[in-house]
């Protein structure tokens, strides 16, 4: 390791533990019913990019949870985790997408978002892509397909994991 990375190894674990403190006052706050308390802290955590607050709000605005319900708000959020790979956004994401949730009916984008979440091993999208390829064309497939490739590619190229040596990290 370079000295450069060693020196922002400390500060990347004191923000990675305060964060999961942040998130154990959050889940505190919403199990106790205190949904300001519980809104307030995700929040915080969401728009600093965290994927399970993003998507833990997404929840409240979908089902009126402490917020007044909100389709709009929930795609938002959700789709904020999704896009960071978060499993459970991404396949609400797709239902939202399928039943034409606050958005008009879309099965490349619903079969798109919910394949997504299958591939991460999320065992009530592997049924639901089974359901909703049932009602889509094969071009419909095909460009679902194509995207959720270019998805994955693209998510390989960022990959710190996959690419530890890349100076851009």
């Amino acid at each position: 390791m370079t000295p450069r990375r060693l020196l922002l190894l400390p500060a990347l674990l004191f923000i990675l533990a305060s964060t999961a403190c942040e998130d154990r006052r959050a889940d505190k706050a919403y199990l106790r019913g205190d949904y300001d308390k519980a809104r307030a802290d995700m929040e915080f955590l969401a728009r600093g990019g965290e994927p399970r607050a993003q998507y833990d709000l997404g929840v409240m605005y979908d089902q009126g949870q402490g917020v007044p319900q909100s389709d709009a708000k929930a795609m938002h959020w959700y789709g904020l985790a999704a896009a960071q790979g978060e499993p459970r956004a991404q396949y609400n994401l797709g239902l939202m997408y399928l039943n034409g949730q606050g958005v008009p009916p879309d099965l490349v984008k619903a079969y798109y978002w919910i394949s997504l979440s299958a591939n991460r091993r999320n065992a009530s999208a592997i049924d639901a892509r089974e359901y909703v390829a049932e009602k889509m064309s094969r071009e419909q497939i095909a460009e679902a397909k194509r995207l959720i490739l270019e998805y994955e590619e693209q998510a390989h190229k960022t990959c710190v994991f996959c690419h530890p040596s890349n100076p851009t990290y």
